[in-house]
């Protein structure tokens, strides 16, 4: 697997430069591309932290367009290889699209104020509030029109340790029944029922050495 900033991955920082060094990633043995966050990027209160998500549903322009995703998607099918999108469920950037339309789906203070993800230092980003079904279908909507609109063969999920075991339990199943489908779904996280709610794969923390 290997990982790619596409801001400097190539000299051109967007998803065409990507699939100008396809070739060059497959050099290396990988066979499955992880891109780091796509999407729009929020920017109040923005530390331009590529998982401060503005809207979930869009290819970040910065980056190039929703045909160029595909593009990079086919070329790299072409070589067997499968590409995984990264996706930050746990929490948005103060100004997402959601914060306007559905207050409801964030967590707030007894002021009703939007709160930053609790016993973390992420001062950009809002806290989802997991309790509330309605966030928690459009999320999972969401995540499943990236594999039919874009062809993408899963998801590497940030911080998966912050959302509850059912809600990925609920994604997992619902992206698991898409016909003719074989995803790959990995989990930034350490809780081993990572494993039960479906992920194929947890990161190894415990494993990395400094």
């Amino acid at each position: 697997m290997y990982q790619v900033n596409i801001r400097t991955f190539s000299p051109e920082g967007n998803l065409q430069g990507v699939t100008k060094r396809l070739d060059a990633i497959q050099s290396l043995g990988a066979n499955v591309i992880y891109l780091m966050p796509i999407y729009p990027l929020g920017e109040v209160r923005s530390v331009n932290s590529p998982y401060c998500i503005k809207d979930y549903s869009l290819v970040n322009e910065e980056f190039g367009t929703l045909d160029d995703l595909r593009t990079l998607v086919e070329e790299a099918h072409n070589r067997d290889m499968a590409v995984i999108l990264d996706w930050v469920a746990n929490h948005t950037s103060f100004d997402n699209v959601w914060v306007e339309e559905h207050r409801s789906w964030y967590m707030q203070d007894s002021g009703g104020n939007i709160i930053n993800p609790p016993r973390q230092n992420w001062r950009d980003v809002a806290q989802l509030d997991f309790s509330n079904q309605e966030m928690r279908l459009e999320m999972i909507e969401t995540m499943k029109d990236w594999v039919l609109k874009a062809n993408v063969d899963g998801f590497r999920c940030d911080y998966s340790d912050g959302p509850p075991y059912d809600f990925w339990k609920q994604a997992i199943d619902t992206l698991r029944a898409i016909p003719n489908r074989k995803l790959l779904l990995m989990s930034e996280g350490r809780r081993s029922d990572h494993f039960k709610a479906g992920f194929d794969y947890n990161f190894g923390f415990s494993f990395i050495l400094i």
